[in-house]
């Protein structure tokens, strides 16, 4: 009797149109998920199987009323309409973060292809012998084709007494920038696509650590930077002083910017300061050296918003730092790449919390 009971709670008397219709999307989603198995991932498989089940239950019985019933979504006021909603939002809301966790996991896996494909071509090359023991200048570019052979020539030939050999990473440019770097001397590592500073540095990085580098000297592509300014930053890492040290415009000098750029330097300098509880002046300098048998301590990650990144790791490692005075004038040639002051701004935020948080 409770059985007959049961069967006659959660199967409806009649099967309505839009049931009907449930039922069939049930039924050509199940059999897309069979029919493609050997293409689609296993999870991808699994969701829709379980897409095209929970479809046939929802259309077919009315197992979704006992659930909604079970918490207290009755038929009445349009409650069950929120219940639905309710569980669709926590559906969807599931379905996002394995989604972003997925890409986040193809990103990897492609920064992963673009590096060894550069590592593979760098040695093959010969030019990891060109590194060893040396004072590596790392610049990473993207169609600054106007600036690369002006900051190339300006650079030194020997820094702190130590000689230095310079890394170009071509970060997918279409302008002639890789070609123009080769042209003045320049060793160049090309991306096939363009995926930001920081993956250009990752990868720069890779390459100058496994050639066996001293200390790896970041420098911009587009002359903001000045090359007579590099002993600052090499001489404390080379005498042993510290493992890196960071050029901050704010103890040093910078041209004027607008007053939403500058007011967001101090804001992210201050935020940085609090989270890590170091006293942070700049944050956002792409001008330093590190020793380079320190950066495979590093977990980088950030594809553009990467000069935060990569000063809260070295706090977190506990890696030896100090800050020195450098100067930032404005771009030789063209505009920044950086997005609108609002994007930038929650990007760096973003980058600046999930590294703390990781």
């Amino acid at each position: 009797m409770n059985t007959i009971a049961l069967t006659a709670a959660l199967f409806p008397d009649e099967l309505t149109a839009l049931r009907v219709a449930g039922l069939v999307l049930a039924l050509a989603v199940g059999t897309f998920a069979l029919w493609r198995r050997r293409t689609l991932r296993n999870g991808d498989i699994l969701i829709l199987l379980t897409l095209a089940a929970g479809l046939a239950l929802v259309a077919g019985t009315e197992f979704l009323d006992a659930i909604l019933s079970a918490f207290s979504f009755e038929r009445e006021n349009g409650t069950r309409i929120v219940g639905v909603a309710v569980f669709g939002i926590l559906i969807l809301f599931g379905l996002t973060i394995r989604a972003l966790a997925q890409g986040s996991r193809v990103s990897r896996e492609l920064q992963g292809v673009l590096e060894g494909l550069a590592w593979e071509r760098f040695r093959r090359d010969g030019h990891a012998e060109r590194f060893r023991g040396k004072v590596a200048i790392l610049i990473p570019a993207y169609n600054e084709v106007e600036n690369i052979g002006h900051v190339l020539e300006k650079l030194p030939a020997e820094v702190c007494g130590q000689p230095t050999a310079v890394l170009v990473v071509d970060d997918g440019s279409r302008d002639g920038t890789g070609d123009a770097a080769e042209a003045a001397g320049a060793v160049v590592a090309r991306h096939v696509i363009n995926r930001g500073g920081g993956a250009a540095l990752r990868t720069g990085y890779r390459l100058l650590s496994d050639a066996e580098a001293l200390i790896v000297v970041t420098i911009d592509a587009d002359g903001q930077h000045l090359p007579s300014e590099m002993p600052r930053l090499v001489e404390p890492v080379l005498s042993g002083e510290v493992d890196m040290a960071h050029g901050s415009r704010v103890l040093g000098d910078a041209e004027p910017n607008t007053r939403a750029h500058e007011l967001g330097i101090v804001f992210f300098n201050r935020l940085v300061s609090l989270i890590t509880r170091t006293k942070v002046s700049d944050c956002s300098n792409g001008y330093r050296a590190v020793r380079a048998s320190v950066l495979p301590l590093l977990v980088l990650r950030q594809e553009q918003f990467h000069t935060s990144e990569f000063m809260i790791e070295a706090i977190k490692r506990g890696i030896p730092a100090k800050e020195v005075p450098v100067t930032v004038v404005a771009r030789l040639h063209g505009t920044s790449k950086k997005p609108a002051v609002v994007r930038y701004g929650a990007g760096f935020a973003n980058a600046i919390v999930r590294t703390w948080l990781r």
